[in-house]
């Protein structure tokens, strides 16, 4: 795919509303709907904790569907706390400006990058996730939530942060991850966030393979509306209409 060819934004920064709320698997299904267009696309996370020998780790989860692989990521800490933690115990700061210049020197035609755990997490002190995000400049913005009780006000506070905080970053498409446990606000806390006008665009991710057909469907609408397109649900609800959600479906 040329350059002339890219549509969208050509970062993208996935946020969380908190830790271990699944920001890999939205990763790794945009980056894979990308590479799967054609797209030299690289999937990175430059700031990563429990980084061990033999590990799986978020980061080379994205390097494996990534078309371009990142480079080593210039901040990955073994013990698995919070990284301005782990970056303390090892005597290190988490500088910004190291982090841009690691991230623009992947050369890609797209790069999707995640931070690490929640929007307000520390880095360091006075530096935040939203420092980073503020310092990427990245065109498109992925804020990632569970689908359970209390997400409301997490997306909420999220978004209240980026409004104050970062009013020069381009407002946020809302994923909704499937929680592990349903509860009984399962379902229709996507819709919620519209209603209540919290979240202008909302798309709901299903569990299981980040690469499946489910997974897929739901990346391509994040990317349908991270580059000003609409979009359809598989259930054929039209853009404005509500969340679109996707079903699990086939994991090939």
């Amino acid at each position: 795919m040329s350059s002339a060819q890219i549509r969208g934004p050509r970062r993208i920064t996935v946020v969380g509303t908190g830790t271990g709320i699944g920001k890999t698997h939205v990763g790794v299904a945009l980056v894979s709907a990308l590479a799967a267009r054609g797209c030299r696309v690289c999937g990175m996370k430059p700031i990563e904790s429990g980084v061990t020998e033999g590990v799986r780790t978020d980061g080379v989860q994205l390097a494996e569907v990534s078309a371009v692989p990142p480079g080593r990521a210039p901040f990955g800490f073994e013990p698995p706390v919070s990284p301005h933690l782990a970056a303390r115990q090892a005597g290190v700061d988490i500088a910004l400006g190291a982090v841009k210049s690691w991230v623009e020197a992947q050369e890609a035609e797209v790069q999707v990058v995640e931070t690490a755990g929640a929007l307000l997490s520390p880095l360091g002190a006075r530096t935040t996730n939203l420092d980073l995000t503020r310092a990427l400049q990245g065109q498109g913005l992925v804020l990632v939530g569970v689908d359970r009780l209390g997400v409301l006000h997490e997306v909420a506070a999220c978004r209240l942060a980026l409004r104050v905080l970062a009013p020069e970053l381009p407002a946020p498409v809302v994923v909704l991850n499937a929680p592990e446990v349903e509860d009984a606000s399962t379902g229709s806390n996507a819709g919620e966030l519209q209603v209540l006008g919290i979240a202008e665009v909302v798309v709901e991710m299903p569990r299981g393979d980040a690469r499946g057909a489910g997974a897929r469907a739901a990346a391509e609408a994040v990317l349908a509306r991270l580059e000003g397109r609409g979009g359809k649900s598989v259930d054929g609800s039209a853009p404005g209409a509500g969340p679109l959600r996707f079903r699990r479906g086939s994991e090939g």
